[in-house]
């Protein structure tokens, strides 16, 4: 696989910005897979829709190898309507693994996508971290190195975060 993520290395002949559109050969999920792998500290997250295995996956596997991870996503797409548990399974594998989530609620939607990686990496773009992004026409931006960029991120992220309710561990 052609590693896509501009994190792996800090070098001068890596891009500040990675771009990858989807569902083209699964580029835009390969690109959020590997800012996740990237991770050294921390991991924010804010989400729509939250039910990709193999986000899911990545993630317990960051918690797991001491990455703090916190999310927040949409409360009404992930529990209320979610006949078939997707969201609430996805939300329950985290928490299982360490991760922190809540749900928010405040608003019509919590449409927000993107992640603020060790407060300095900014992945965001119209990606959904679901399974149906791999069906759907996407973009994913991934740019480093931009604290002040991942700051604003973060504030944001934070007042989203600090509104919604505490998605209990199973």
């Amino acid at each position: 696989m052609t590693c896509l993520s501009p994190l792996r290395a800090v070098a001068d002949d890596l891009p500040r910005a990675m771009v990858a559109f989807g569902p083209e050969d699964l580029a835009a999920e390969r690109l959020v897979l590997e800012t996740i792998a990237d991770a050294r500290q921390s991991i924010r997250i804010a989400a729509f829709a939250f039910s990709s295995p193999a986000i899911v996956d990545a993630l317990v596997a960051a918690a797991q190898r001491g990455i703090d991870v916190r999310l927040v996503v949409d409360h009404g797409h992930n529990v209320v309507r979610d006949p078939k548990r997707i969201g609430r399974d996805a939300l329950d594998a985290v928490t299982r693994a360490g991760a922190e989530a809540r749900t928010n609620e405040r608003h019509r939607l919590h449409h927000d996508k993107f992640m603020v990686i060790d407060g300095r990496h900014v992945q965001t773009g119209s990606y959904n971290y679901a399974v149906s992004a791999n069906r759907n026409s996407e973009n994913v931006l991934v740019v480093r190195d931009d604290a002040a960029l991942a700051a604003r991120y973060l504030a944001h992220w934070t007042r989203r975060y600090d509104e919604g309710r505490r998605y209990p561990a199973p």
